[in-house]
């Protein structure tokens, strides 16, 4: 037996009427679905794998440094917004991983699902910075990338940094 319907006998089978009941439902569940099927990317959540979460704090940072392509403290001079990403330049003051300029531009997302960090200008950071070259730096929130604290117990695994090239 032939289960596909005639095209007179499918529009019969989803044609309905809406009368008053069936039109406040539909008015219901387009008002319940529109703003979730229009809701933007942010909505979202950043996840990541930190595979420096475990072991002792002196474990983590080491591992935290040995990924990064630098790590560095210093002070937010500008922040350039675009579309989807952020410019952050940098003073830098002290560096543990490769010797930097004085000041440097790092990439980040703008947050939400894109895992960005949220900075500040004129406040200071502790950096771990990602990226194939010195020129193309990033970081996110799953990286070490915090306020710089100077009684941070993190500071003193550090040790003593490098001061920027002028």
């Amino acid at each position: 037996m032939n289960e596909i319907a005639p095209p007179r006998q499918l529009s019969r089978w989803v044609s309905f009427e809406l009368d008053g009941m069936n039109m406040k439902r539909a008015i219901l569940i387009l008002c319940v679905a529109a703003p979730l099927a229009l809701s933007s990317i942010d909505g979202f959540a950043c996840t990541c794998s930190l595979p420096w979460s475990e072991g002792t704090l002196k474990q983590q940072v080491n591992k935290a440094r040995k990924s990064a392509r630098t790590v560095f403290y210093g002070r937010v001079l500008k922040i350039d917004e675009a579309p989807y990403s952020v410019k952050v330049i940098f003073k830098v003051e002290g560096s543990w991983k490769r010797t930097l300029p004085t000041e440097i531009i790092i990439g980040t997302g703008r947050g939400g699902g894109d895992c960005g960090y949220h900075f500040e200008v004129g406040q200071d950071y502790l950096v771990y910075a990602f990226g194939t070259d010195d020129a193309h730096l990033g970081t996110n929130s799953c990286q070490r990338t915090k306020p710089l604290s100077a009684d941070s117990d993190e500071l003193r695994i550090l040790g003593k940094p490098k001061r920027p090239v002028q």
